[in-house]
């Protein structure tokens, strides 16, 4: 999906709110859905190709607002990328992120999920050379944290090798990023450095712990 179609879809944006639960850039994320009213939105995307955003419920609502929660502001968009359909109806899909979103005003529909009209935001301008030397900076704390792994980091450590050192941020902050107000602070942040400075900062920490090469 191009720029301008992703812009446009997200004036209509399907929801599927989950508590604790946040998509950030550059990783996949599995789901399994069973409620009725999602297994509908599974449908409707897959039929119209369209997107749709995971939004984080507001803490402390997940039970006192079943129904309709508060929603925090910002959340990742993505598309269904793979899916396999159990016989009793339940889905699994594979959501590929798209893009980061701030959340506006519902839209009333027929549906019996939730839709917004979201703006997909977009990066400030940085000076490409400094997030270049951060991203390599990340390549390298990651990869020594994927090598103390053992075998369980060999995949993602080719991966890690072959990514561009402009998009590292992104596609590293699921995997070190673990606490969900921090991964709404990244979702939030429009500047690229200052997101890679996030995941730095993550991973210098995760290099004082002894137990996160087990994590990784």
């Amino acid at each position: 999906m191009n720029h301008d179609a992703l812009v446009e879809a997200c004036r209509n944006l399907a929801l599927f709110p989950l508590p604790g639960v946040v998509m950030l850039p550059g990783l996949m994320m599995p789901l399994h859905v069973f409620e009725p009213r999602y297994r509908r939105l599974v449908l409707d995307c897959l039929a119209e190709s369209r997107p749709l955003a995971v939004p984080q419920i507001m803490p402390g609502h997940e039970v006192r607002a079943p129904d309709s929660p508060p929603l925090l502001s910002y959340a990742g968009v993505g598309f269904i990328a793979g899916h396999r359909e159990r016989p009793d109806g339940r889905f699994d899909i594979l959501l590929q992120p798209l893009g980061r979103v701030r959340l506006g005003a519902e839209i009333a529909g027929d549906a019996p999920y939730r839709s917004c009209d979201a703006e997909l935001l977009q990066d400030t301008e940085v000076d490409p050379d400094q997030l270049r030397r951060v991203g390599e900076r990340i390549r390298a704390r990651l990869l020594l944290l994927l090598e103390r792994s053992g075998e369980r980091g060999e995949g993602l450590a080719r991966m890690v090798r072959e990514a561009r050192p402009g998009s590292l941020a992104d596609g590293a902050a699921g995997l070190v990023l673990d606490d969900a107000e921090v991964r709404q602070q990244f979702l939030a942040e429009n500047d690229a450095l200052r997101r890679a400075a996030m995941v730095e900062e993550a991973l210098c920490l995760r290099s004082l712990d002894p137990s996160a090469a087990a994590e990784a």
